[in-house]
C-alpha cells in the first residue's frame, strides 16, 4: 500500500494564541482596571498576528549556536555564530518591548501583568529567546536599583530599547565549578584598577576567574559575581562586564567550550574564562548577593511564567489534536468526546490553571514593589508576601508544569512521541525550569532564610492575607476552607522549628523545608483560585465562568498531591525526633547503601 492511499489523519491546527488564552484572559481582567485591560487585549491581538506569521516562520529557522575558536592565522577570535532564527526572535522581542515595557511602566503597578502576558504568547514560538529576554530585564532592574547615574544613562536605554539595532541583551554569570548554586564558593576574583576608590558604586575592576554555566553567551554585557576579600558570600561583590572592547576585540572573555544540553539547544551556553575583563562595581563592596538578587528576582518569575506557558501550549495542543482525531474503531468518535480522555486532561488544565493565578498575581505584587517616585509602593504586607512567594512561585511552577508535559505527549499517543509536533521539546526545554536560578533544595532554603531573616514577618503578612480571603467564604465551600485552615495551622507549626531557639537544633528536620515551600505554593494557588471564584460569582460580566471557577478551586484543594504534602507534613512533625533521625539514616542506607556510611567516615579523617 502506497503512504498516499489508506487512513489518512488530519493535522491538528492551533487556534490564534490569544484569543484562545481564557484562563489568562479572566485572571488579567481580575487584576488590572478596565481600561489597562483594553490597552493590553488591543496589543496581545495584534501580537498574535505576528506569532502566527513572522515568529513561527523564524521558529522555523532556529539552529545551534557555533563556535570558531581560532581563525585561520591561529588567532583566538572566539567567533560566536547565531541562526537566523534565533537572530530574528531576538528582534521581534526588543521590538514588542518585552524589557521596555516594566521598565517604562506606562501601565503603572499593572506594567509587569502587561509584559508577562506578552511573554506568555511570545514563549512558544521563541525557542528560549525568553531566557536572554528575562536576564536583560532583571539586568535592567539591577542598575534601576544598585546603578551609578552613569551606568543608567549608559546601559538603560539600550537594555529596554525597542529598536532591534541599538538594543542590548544582557547574561548573568554566577555559577562556579567548586559550589554549583552555592556562590560562597566563587572563585573568581575581583581587583580594583585604583585602591584610592576602590569601594565606590561604579569603580574600575579587572576580573579574573572561570564561570562554568554562562546562558546567553551571545550577550552583549553581563552581571557577574566576584571575590574582592575574604572567603564566603560576604566578601562577593557583583560587577557589570562588558563582552567586548569599544574596537570590537574580546574583553578578556574567552568561550573554553559550549554546552551540550539536554534540552534549551538552541539558547547559547558556554563555559567562560575569564582573564583581565574590565568591569564596573555596580552597588556597595562585598554586597555582591544583595545586588544579584533583584535581578535573581526578575528571573525566577519568568521562570515560572515559562514553565507555565509550556504546559498552556502543550495543553493546547492536545486540546486541538482531540478535535481531528476518531477513536473507538469504524463507529467510534472524536476523542475529545471520550470521558476518560478528557478527565485526565482536566488534572493537566487544573495545574495549568491554578499556576496562571498564582504566577501573575505574584507579577502584579512585583510590579507594585518597582513603583517610581511619584507612585503609590506596595504595602508592608505585599513586600513580605513577594519577597516569601518568589522562591516558592519558581519551583512550584517548574515542578507541578514539568509534571504535566508528559501527560500532554501521551494525550497525542505515538504522535506525541514525534518531535515535529513539539512536546518532547518542551519536556527538554521547561524541565531546566527546575535547575536555572537554583533546585527545589536550594529555594526551599531560600524560603526559610526569609521566614527566620524576617523574624516571622514575611509568613505572618501571608497568612493574615489568606484568612482574610478564606474569610469570604459561603458555605458551599466550607469543606475546602476548613482544609486550608488547617493547612495554615500546620505551616504555622512546621515554620515553628526554625524560630531563633531552635535553629541550630539537630532535631530540625531537613526535609521539612521543601514541604513548607510546597505547602505554602498549594495555599497561595489556592487562595488565587478562590480569589477568582468570588470575583466571577460577583461581576455581572463573569457570570458565565462562576460555576467553572468554584468547581476547579474546589477540586484543587482536595487534589491528591496538595493533600499529600499536607500528610506528609503532618506526619512528620507528628513523629518523634529519634524516629526522623532514624528515617534520615535508613534513606542514605536506601539510596547509597552501606557505602555511604564510609564515605563520611573517611571525610572525617580527612
Amino acid at each position: 500500500m502506497l503512504i498516499s492511499e489508506g487512513f489518512q489523519q488530519t493535522p491538528y491546527t492551533l487556534p490564534p494564541a490569544w484569543d484562545s488564552a481564557t484562563p489568562l484572559k479572566a485572571v488579567i481582567r481580575r487584576l488590572v482596571p478596565k481600561q489597562v485591560y483594553t490597552k493590553i487585549d488591543g496589543d496581545c491581538k495584534v501580537f498574535q498576528e505576528r506569532i502566527a506569521g513572522e515568529m513561527t516562520d523564524l521558529h522555523g529557522k532556529l539552529g545551534e549556536a557555533k563556535l570558531t575558536k581560532y581563525d585561520q592565522w591561529g588567532r583566538r577570535v572566539d567567533r560566536l555564530e547565531t541562526s537566523e532564527g534565533w537572530r530574528g526572535l531576538k528582534r521581534v522581542a526588543a521590538e514588542e518591548g518585552l524589557v521596555e515595557i516594566p521598565m517604562k511602566r506606562e501601565d503603572g503597578p499593572y506594567s509587569r501583568v502587561h509584559m508577562f502576558a506578552k511573554t506568555y504568547l511570545f514563549t512558544p514560538r521563541g525557542g528560549v529567546v525568553g531566557c536572554p529576554m528575562a536576564m536583560t530585564d532583571g539586568a535592567q532592574r539591577a542598575f534601576t536599583l544598585f546603578g551609578t547615574d552613569q551606568m543608567k544613562r549608559d546601559y538603560l536605554p539600550l537594555l529596554a530599547s525597542r529598536n532591534p539595532d541599538t538594543a542590548i541583551t544582557a547574561a548573568q554569570w554566577m555559577t562556579e565549578r567548586p559550589g554549583g548554586s552555592d556562590v560562597s564558593l566563587t572563585e573568581t576574583v575581583a581587583k580594583p584598577v585604583s585602591s584610592s576608590n576602590a569601594t565606590a558604586n561604579g569603580a574600575e575592576y579587572i576580573i579574573d576567574g572561570f564561570k562554568w554555566f554562562s546562558s546567553a553567551t551571545d550577550g552583549d554585557m553581563s552581571l557577574a559575581l566576584a571575590r574582592t576579600s575574604g572567603e564566603g558570600s560576604r566578601g562577593l561583590s557583583t560587577f557589570a562586564i562588558p563582552m567586548r572592547n569599544p574596537d570590537g576585540t574580546t574583553n578578556g572573555i574567552y568561550i573554553h567550550r559550549l554546552k551540550n544540553k539536554f534540552g534549551t539547544k538552541y539558547l547559547p551556553t558556554a563555559e567562560l574564562s575569564i582573564n583581565g575583563a574590565k568591569a564596573q562595581l555596580v552597588g556597595e563592596l562585598g554586597r555582591g548577593v544583595s545586588a544579584i538578587a533583584s535581578m535573581l528576582n526578575i528571573t525566577r518569575v519568568h521562570s515560572a511564567i515559562s514553565c507555565t506557558t509550556g504546559l498552556g501550549h502543550c495543553l493546547a495542543i492536545a486540546r486541538a489534536f482531540a478535535q481531528v482525531r476518531h477513536v473507538g474503531g469504524k463507529n467510534g468518535g472524536l476523542l475529545l468526546h471520550n470521558e476518560m480522555h478528557t478527565a485526565a486532561l482536566a488534572q493537566s488544565e487544573l495545574v495549568h490553571r491554578a499556576l496562571l493565578q498564582f504566577c501573575f498575581n505574584t507579577a502584579l505584587l512585583l510590579g507594585k514593589s518597582e513603583a517610581g517616585v511619584n507612585e503609590k509602593g506596595p504595602t508592608h504586607s505585599e513586600s513580605m508576601r513577594l519577597r516569601l512567594l518568589t522562591p516558592v512561585i519558581k519551583t512550584f511552577a517548574a515542578d507541578l508544569a514539568t509534571s504535566e508535559l508528559t501527560k500532554c505527549m501521551e494525550a497525542l499517543g505515538g504522535q506525541g512521541y514525534m518531535v515535529e509536533n513539539e512536546i518532547g521539546t518542551f519536556i527538554a526545554d521547561c524541565n531546566v525550569e527546575r535547575i536555572w536560578e537554583g533546585t527545589t533544595n536550594t529555594l526551599a532554603l531560600d524560603v526559610v532564610r526569609v521566614i527566620h531573616g524576617t523574624k516571622g514577618k514575611a509568613l505572618a503578612a501571608f497568612a493574615e492575607w489568606a484568612q482574610s480571603i478564606f474569610s469570604q467564604a459561603p458555605k458551599k465551600h466550607a469543606s475546602s476552607i476548613a482544609e486550608l485552615i488547617s493547612d495554615l495551622e500546620l505551616l504555622g507549626q512546621a515554620v515553628a522549628l526554625y524560630q531563633p531557639a531552635k535553629i541550630s537544633r539537630a532535631a530540625v528536620d531537613p526535609r521539612i523545608p521543601r514541604l513548607i515551600l510546597y505547602l505554602i505554593g498549594y495555599i497561595a494557588s489556592s487562595a488565587h483560585l478562590f480569589e477568582q471564584a468570588l470575583w466571577s460569582a460577583s461581576t455581572r460580566e463573569e457570570q458565565d465562568n462562576a460555576e467553572l471557577d468554584a468547581f476547579a478551586f474546589d477540586m484543587w484543594v482536595h487534589s491528591g498531591a496538595a493533600r499529600a504534602t499536607s500528610l506528609s507534613l503532618r506526619d512528620m512533625l507528628e513523629k518523634s525526633d529519634e524516629v526522623r533521625s532514624g528515617e534520615r539514616k535508613l534513606e542514605e542506607l536506601l539510596v547509597y547503601g552501606h557505602g555511604g556510611e564510609r564515605v563520611a567516615k573517611l571525610q572525617a579523617k580527612l
